[in-house]
């Protein structure tokens, strides 16, 4: 061999890989086209049942709806004492470091958050009982929902598998949408 260091050995043979997997994969995406129909595309199984991937879309949903709720309910209390959410917030960040008295802040802003803060913990302790009340509901643990959201970041096919189960789901409703209003519509024949 040409290179005595093991490290670049090891590049040049996963270099060797990467090339032949790049000249070999076009000729597979082909060999099946002599046949007079191509196979379906070989659909691929993800970790999560499909009820649990439309529960977590719901619950994420949800959970969206009240942090944005919560979010509001906050700054209007925090504007009540002539403070934004973001000041407060910096504040607080200062309070957890031990740097409220560095000159940053006036005194009647710290005040203010003296004053909130009992306020404002207990909007995020009302918030975080309502999201586990969602996630339970939806059949999530925290540590469930979370290794769900974990993987649905970073997998762009199980986004697209939850996109159509959307559709599929919405596809349905409307369905059943239809199926309703006509039923109410013969009766509505029948009795007139």
């Amino acid at each position: 061999m040409l290179f005595n260091n093991k490290k670049t050995g090891s590049v040049i043979t996963a270099i060797m890989f990467a090339f032949a997997l790049f000249f070999v994969q076009p000729v597979n995406l082909f060999a099946d086209n002599d046949e007079p129909e191509a196979k379906e595309k070989e659909e691929k199984t993800f970790r999560f049942e499909d009820i649990t991937l439309l529960n977590f879309f719901d619950a994420n949903q949800e959970i969206s709806q009240l942090q944005r709720h919560t979010q509001e309910r906050m700054a209007e209390t925090v504007g009540q004492l002539d403070l934004t959410l973001e000041r407060f917030n910096q504040i607080a960040r200062a309070n957890q470091i031990g740097a409220l008295q560095g000159g940053a802040f006036t005194d009647d802003e710290i005040n203010a958050f003296n004053q909130l803060g009992p306020q404002i913990s207990q909007l995020q302790r009302e918030q975080q009982t309502m999201i586990t009340t969602i996630l339970e509901e939806k059949g999530f643990s925290t540590n469930s929902y979370q290794e769900v959201l974990n993987e649905y970041r970073t997998d762009q096919e199980l986004q697209a598998h939850v996109r159509e189960l959307l559709r599929e789901r919405r596809r349905q409703e409307i369905l059943e949408e239809r199926r309703r209003e006509a039923e109410e519509k013969a009766e509505k024949e029948e009795q007139g």
